[in-house]
């Protein structure tokens, strides 16, 4: 059985970590901290030419019980702005053309998750007319609204909100983790209206996005391991040997057939800035610093480079490389691409 270290818990690296597992390869998954991508809005502002992982991905989030619509989508952001993307969860979104005329913003008084006035206000100004429906409960700013709607009563109330409206569509906060999506399809069943849920980056959304892949990837058998890092790497020519892995005061030696990075870019520290020049953590592969190019690993089709020449059993995938910048927004899709993309050339090794 072909064996693979996979650094990085994010988006590149779990779905890295699943497709090799589904193909038959035993993998073991690291990282810790926060991933970008659980910062995310959980939707694919764009799709890739290559889209070999597409029906992978909407698969797996079928089987989480959230699915994924394709196409030109277009859902509204938490602060009432419009959203237009190409693969979303499709609480989030509409189809093209089959948009809402009106909207009821319902969200909690006093509360960021969503809130009324400001939305209903910069709706109205590109599309739909849109009503303000404040919701009058009592929650810290700070805390999230998903445990506050997995009791029954919260829940009888927001239904109740939700009657008294008249409009096409209801826009409402992210209410619900992975585990209680369910309590959505609830939702709508027991308020016979339309809902949407708002699309919402730096919370739940791009939160549950990396739960489900990191169930898939349990589910196929990675060994996960949070909370660890790779500290070194041994090499012998131009292939990877060994990594050095650190969990808190623990230090092991792994011995590595392959080797997948996606440790994501100098946001979550998986490339370093040191003054004005990028470095890498395990001080072993060639960086790009920014250019025509974003700054990374440099690679060719996935494989890393040490002095230009290519490592025989290292790749990359995600944030960590260089590549040419997308618009704004298209991380996640690169991500998911790339990590496509580096499963197939590691399969032809």
């Amino acid at each position: 059985m072909r064996r693979a270290l996979v650094i990085g818990l994010g988006a590149a690296g779990l779905m890295a970590g699943y497709m090799l597992a589904r193909r038959g390869w035993k993998v073991t998954a690291l990282g810790r901290g926060t991933p970008a991508s659980a910062m995310s809005t959980g939707c694919l502002r764009s799709l890739p030419p290559e889209r070999g992982w597409l029906e992978e991905l909407k698969a797996l989030f079928l089987s989480a019980g959230l699915p994924m619509s394709e196409g030109p989508r277009t859902g509204v952001t938490n602060l009432g702005t419009r959203f237009d993307c190409r693969l979303s969860p499709s609480i989030s979104t509409w189809e093209e053309g089959s948009g809402p005329r009106s909207i009821a913003v319902l969200g909690v008084r006093g509360h960021p998750s969503l809130r009324p006035a400001l939305a209903a206000s910069m709706i109205s100004s590109w599309g739909p007319r849109a009503r303000t429906v404040p919701l009058d409960l009592e929650v810290p700013a700070e805390a999230s609204l998903c445990p506050l709607f997995r009791d029954d009563a919260h829940l009888d109330l927001l239904v109740e909100g939700i009657q008294a409206t008249s409009e096409d569509a209801v826009l409402l906060p992210a209410l619900f983790s992975l585990p209680g999506i369910g309590r959505w399809k609830e939702l709508e069943r027991r308020s016979g209206r339309r809902l949407l849920e708002a699309v919402t980056p730096l919370g739940v959304p791009g939160q549950r996005f990396v739960e489900v892949l990191e169930q898939g990837a349990k589910r196929t058998g990675v060994e996960m391991w949070p909370g660890r890092r790779a500290v070194s790497l041994e090499l012998d020519g131009a292939k990877v040997t060994a990594a050095e892995v650190q969990g808190g005061t623990e230090r092991r030696t792994m011995e590595v057939d392959t080797l997948l990075l996606a440790t994501g870019g100098a946001l979550v520290d998986g490339v370093l800035w040191k003054g004005q020049h990028l470095e890498d953590p395990l001080s072993t592969f060639v960086m790009v610093q920014d250019g025509a190019e974003g700054g990374g690993y440099d690679h060719v089709d996935e494989r890393l480079l040490i002095e230009g020449e290519r490592i025989i059993n290292a790749f990359g995938a995600g944030d960590c490389l260089a590549y040419s910048q997308g618009r704004y927004g298209d991380g996640l899709a690169h991500a998911i691409a790339s990590a496509w993309r580096a499963v197939r050339a590691m399969e032809g090794l």
